[in-house]
């Protein structure tokens, strides 16, 4: 089924981009600046992956 993976990808990268708002919504309202960090560096790998996706052809 041609396109069919684009599809998917493309869906995820949605939902990334939705986690990262949530992910940043958290992040300002987070008291301990250890999980500060935590979600930070969870915000970069989803960054990053979002990125990676960016270049994705079916």
């Amino acid at each position: 089924m041609h396109g069919k993976a684009k599809q998917y990808v493309d869906q995820s990268m949605s939902n990334v981009q939705n986690t990262v708002s949530s992910l940043q919504q958290a992040l300002s309202s987070a008291e301990k600046q250890e999980n500060k960090n935590k979600i930070q560096s969870a915000i970069d790998s989803l960054n990053s992956a979002y990125r990676e996706l960016q270049n994705y052809q079916d």
